[in-house]
């Protein structure tokens, strides 16, 4: 990987683990989903609009099918991630959510695509559900609390999502060689008008919501299209199997995030789990 990829990527990840800390801040569900939704459209708008006039040829079939499938996706994982948020601690949802995505790539291509990891492989799974389990608790998981139960399942559930957009993504900026701020615009406007009808229906609590969270939805809504789209110009530029693992260094800040400036519990048995994920990943994206 070059180094103007790997500046792309690691400013991504910085990016994300930031947006997801304010995320988390709020907490607040459908409404701030989509207002920092509406946010990022609005924000990037004029980028989009540049390049439709120049690249709007490549939209053809399978790159709509891209489009409207990256949105569906994205929505679901949203309101998951969001719902992890409010009933658990960031620093168990957050690294859980980011380090079982390419996990579960791995068991989407297994059943699917028939295809047998090899004993790296094996061995980066191993280490991933290994993390799980020591950031779940360990042995103590049968001891563990509601809230840490919840945030194991959602944490998870979440990394199913992001395996899947993950996948999505690759297939559009470097198989169809769709233009990243086209691909991401018209899909951040897509899942934005899908979760609109439930939203405005919904005035007291968007109000509500906008009032008590206006820095949040303003901070969320500027960094997570800025991190999404700087790891979608280095897929263009590096390998997926290279992007995918480094970006994954957000597990590290989100965890400190949640340690320092949210004050969250945070034992030396769940900082193990989540090296372990970590050089999971590593060698999931490195087998063979």
């Amino acid at each position: 990987m070059n180094l103007e990829s790997l500046i792309l990527v690691v400013s991504g990840a910085l990016l994300h683990a930031l947006w997801n800390y304010f995320a988390k801040k709020a907490s607040g569900g459908l409404t701030f989903v989509w207002l920092f939704g509406v946010v990022s459209i609005t924000a990037a708008f004029p980028f989009g609009v540049i390049s439709w006039l120049n690249n709007s040829h490549q939209l053809g079939l399978n790159a709509w099918i891209a489009i409207v499938a990256s949105a569906l996706v994205h929505v679901v994982y949203s309101l998951v991630l969001q719902r992890g948020y409010q009933v658990s601690d960031f620093s168990i949802v957050y690294p859980l959510a980011r380090g079982t995505g390419p996990l579960f790539s791995i068991a989407g291509a297994m059943l699917f695509l028939a295809e047998s990891p090899s004993i790296m492989g094996w061995l980066g799974i191993a280490l991933v559900v290994s993390g799980i389990f020591m950031i779940s608790g360990g042995t103590n998981l049968h001891r563990a609390s509601g809230a840490a139960l919840q945030g194991v399942i959602w944490g998870c559930l979440t990394g199913v999502f992001i395996g899947l957009y993950t996948l999505i993504d690759g297939w559009a900026v470097k198989t169809l060689a769709m233009a990243p701020v086209l691909y991401y615009v018209l899909g951040l406007g897509l899942r934005t008008l899908l979760l609109a009808p439930q939203a405005l229906s919904q005035r007291p609590l968007l109000l509500r919501q906008w009032q008590e969270n206006r820095r949040y939805i303003l901070a969320v809504g500027i960094l997570s299209p800025l991190a999404y789209t700087l790891v979608l110009f280095a897929m263009t530029k590096a390998k997926l199997s290279y992007v995918a693992p480094i970006r994954e260094i957000s597990m590290l800040i989100g965890v400190f995030f949640g340690a320092r400036a949210l004050r969250e519990a945070f034992s030396r048995l769940r900082l193990i789990g989540m090296f372990l994920m970590l050089t999971g990943v590593v060698l999931l994206a490195v087998a063979k």
